[in-house]
């Protein structure tokens, strides 16, 4: 009797299983149809820094590397692996990628997210209704609602939202039982939430306080002791477990600035989100984007799609559902559900509620928990706090979808007639065929790269243009270096401080950045020192992406405009109308460089030159620290209040040379002094006008040299960050005004 049970109950869950599976295959169509070649999502962004975290955590345990720290990125300094702890799918992905491509990897993560996002809340629903047909409808809206399916597209750790359900399962478990068992298994829960991602952490601690608030009030099953007993065994386990991932991965620091309130504020909730469909929704795409153009024009307001973020729509026929089931069927703990879902949309909508993309002024909590709460700052997408209110709403459309097989519909046949018209009608509602899905093409010369065994970097061009501050790489480029595995300058992660991105601002390396120059304060010739400076940088290759997607992470963009978005910016890179480097600079510069040889592979998206060793004897001139970006307008480089210029000399012997500057003080007249390898050379009087300065005689060893001026006069100024999208500024000093720096024997 008792085998009997267990596998009706075995095959009852698998059977739970296949059908969120069949679903999957169905709602997402056609990804199952390139399934090995195509990646679920709408692009390379997040797509591809995802794909880099699966390699990197093999390639950095295969070759005895630090998995919290890579200098693979960011050569040669490195930056920390940070920012949003997605530790689960994050070694999800390595175990897989063990046996299969990075691709396939991809979309079995995604897949699993998507299916067991549905067998997740199905448990949950049906530890209440006890009803499988109910319970399977919960699921359908959990998994397949506005959000999950969105993020499904770009997040691979907000996809994972099996675990947040079965938490809750097992916080209601300990109303009814007087088991340590939910306590200890529910504080292991606890932990796998806090592993797939630091949002979802958040969210199970808010929803546990504001359980235990409710229900230490509430009748159970349990006495208040045993309940409170057993809640704090639990929350203990959990907060304990997640402390360690908060240690070992810090998200925030004195070199991180606090994320603004107007960033919070952009990646927030409107009211009207909530009842608006998404841009990426069959039902809108079939109709030219009706309901929103209908809508917005009623209140003659303009039309403005929602970033991927603000993507909440809840669903007619789950709003109406929910609703009956209020007004209706008021099963046990419905009001419950209901304060839940009014919470987490109050939290989704910000620190300022939003009607028709204005902000109306009133202030909600998300502005007094930012303000109050330490590190509330990170939590910089509030509208994500939506997945709960999510929950909430598929557990109280369960409740209808009961009420009505219980009251209304007596065969089995009825019910399984009503389940599949009330599906079909919320799947219908959350529809995004044809699902979206990426590839990448690489080139053939990334096996030679990957087999060459010296000591070198890569230089993906070009640098910076998006993430904070503008600053860091496409993520593209992390895709290709997973196959060709060698270090790159630049690169893109969650948090990496600005002193780190900035790195590919100095002369030389500013020249292949986006907002970069080909002119700059050192003048020296490219075509005999330009060997010499890939050399010094240990760059042996140079990747120029011709196709490359600067959108500000096209991810927050709306999907109908992402294409046009692309084809503009695309359109701007190769005909300089957008930024000063762009894609024929690059070429001129590599010609210059490499005395008109051409790439040694190039196609339709990319071309790669390969560096050969130096011929030149020369010396030459770099930038160390101390200096702030080249400004192209005025042509000078503002130094801080000590600044380094480096003077290689490549030969064995020592040479002798006059270092010549033009330059200015900055407010009034000044005494810098010059010291030459650590040993002081002179001191000069700078003058707020330009003037030419010459160091004769200066002896320089093989090697680099470092020329360093100092002064006890400098003003303290607050400087905008180059590119910065959050509008930040920073204290920090300067000293003088550079326009022009060479030698001469």
């Amino acid at each position: 009797m008792v085998n009997l049970i267990t596998k009706k109950i075995f095959v009852e869950h698998l059977s739970v299983v296949f059908i969120f599976s069949v679903l999957t295959v169905i709602f997402t169509f056609p990804i199952i149809l390139d399934f090995a070649s195509n990646a679920a999502g709408l692009d390379c962004y997040d797509t591809c820094h995802m794909m880099w975290r699966f390699w990197w955590a093999d390639f950095s345990f295969e070759n005895g590397l630090d998995f919290q720290h890579s200098n693979y990125i960011f050569y040669p300094d490195g930056a920390s692996i940070s920012g949003n702890m997605a530790y689960f799918t994050t070694f999800l992905g390595f175990s897989l990628v063990q046996f299969l491509d990075y691709t396939v990897v991809w979309n079995i993560i995604w897949f699993l997210g998507l299916v067991f996002g549905g067998y997740g809340c199905y448990l949950l629903a049906n530890n209440f209704n006890k009803n499988y047909l109910s319970s399977i409808i919960a699921g359908m809206i959990f998994t397949f609602g506005t959000y999950h399916m969105v993020h499904s597209m770009l997040h691979i750790g907000l996809s994972m939202i099996v675990w947040l359900p079965i938490f809750v399962l097992f916080l209601f478990k300990l109303l009814e039982k007087q088991s340590k068992y939910y306590s200890i298994v529910g504080g292991i829960i606890f932990f796998l939430v806090s592993l797939t991602h630091m949002y979802y952490t958040v969210f199970i601690a808010m929803f546990s306080i504001i359980f235990f608030a409710v229900y230490i009030f509430r009748q159970k099953k349990v006495s208040n002791k045993t309940f409170i007993v057993n809640f704090s065994i639990l929350f203990t386990i959990g907060l304990i477990s997640t402390s360690v991932l908060f240690l070992v991965n810090p998200t925030s620091g004195d070199e991180f600035p606090m994320r603004t309130l107007r960033e919070h504020i952009g990646l927030s909730a409107n009211l009207e989100n909530l009842i608006l469909p998404s841009s990426f929704q069959t039902s809108q795409v079939i109709s030219s984007y009706g309901t929103n153009t209908s809508f917005y024009s009623f209140f003659d307001s303009p039309i403005m799609y929602p970033n991927v973020e603000a993507m909440v729509f809840l669903g007619y026929s789950v709003i109406f559902l929910s609703a009956l089931a209020v007004i209706r069927y008021r099963r046990n703990h419905i009001w419950f559900w209901l304060l839940i879902c009014g919470i987490f949309i109050l939290m989704s909508f910000g620190p300022e509620l939003k009607i028709l993309h204005e902000s109306t002024g009133i202030t909600l909590p998300h502005k007094v928990f930012y303000d109050t709460v330490p590190e509330w700052d990170e939590i910089r997408a509030p509208a994500r706090f939506i997945v709960m209110a999510n929950m909430a709403l598929a557990v109280l459309a369960s409740y209808a979808v009961y009420g009505l097989i219980k009251n209304k519909f007596s065969s089995f046949k009825q019910q399984l007639i009503l389940t599949a018209v009330i599906g079909f009608v919320i799947l219908f509602e959350f529809s995004m065929i044809p699902y979206p899905s990426y590839s990448e093409s690489l080139p053939d010369i990334y096996e030679e790269i990957k087999n060459d065994e010296s000591k070198f970097a890569v230089l993906p061009v070009p640098t910076g243009g998006i993430g904070d501050y503008g600053l860091m790489s496409n993520p593209l480029v992390l895709y290709h270096q997973l196959h060709h595995e060698k270090p790159i300058y630049g690169g893109h992660e969650s948090r990496v401080s600005h002193e780190t991105l900035s790195n590919t601002e100095t002369y030389f390396l500013n020249m292949f950045h986006i907002h970069g120059s080909k002119d700059d304060v050192i003048k020296q010739d490219l075509a005999t020192h330009g060997l010499s400076l890939f050399d010094h940088f240990d760059i042996k290759y140079v990747t120029l992406h011709k196709d490359y997607a600067f959108v500000s992470n096209i991810a927050y963009h709306n999907f109908a405009m992402a294409e046009k978005i692309h084809d503009d910016f695309l359109s701007s890179w190769q005909n300089c109308s957008m930024y000063p480097q762009c894609l024929p600079a690059v070429k001129q510069i590599m010609s210059e460089i490499l005395s008109g040889d051409d790439p040694i592979y190039e196609d339709d998206r990319i071309a790669v030159y390969k560096i050969p060793r130096p011929n030149s004897s020369e010396p030459f001139l770099l930038l160390g620290s101390g200096w702030h970006v080249f400004d192209p307008e005025y042509d000078i480089r503002t130094t801080m209040k000590n600044s380094e210029i480096l003077i290689v000399n490549p030969t064995n012997s020592e040479i002798y040379v006059t270092l010549n500057l033009v330059l200015s003080s900055l407010e009034k007249e000044k005494v810098i002094t010059i010291s030459v390898n650590n040993i002081e050379s002179s001191r000069v009087n700078i003058h707020p006008t330009f003037q030419n300065i010459q160091i004769e005689n200066l002896m320089l060893k093989s090697g680099v040299n470092v020329v360093a001026f100092d002064a006890v006069e400098f003003l303290s100024v607050e400087y905008g960050l180059e590119g910065s999208k959050t509008g930040k500024w920073q204290e920090t000093t300067a000293n003088f005004q550079v326009k022009s720096i060479s030698i001469q024997p």
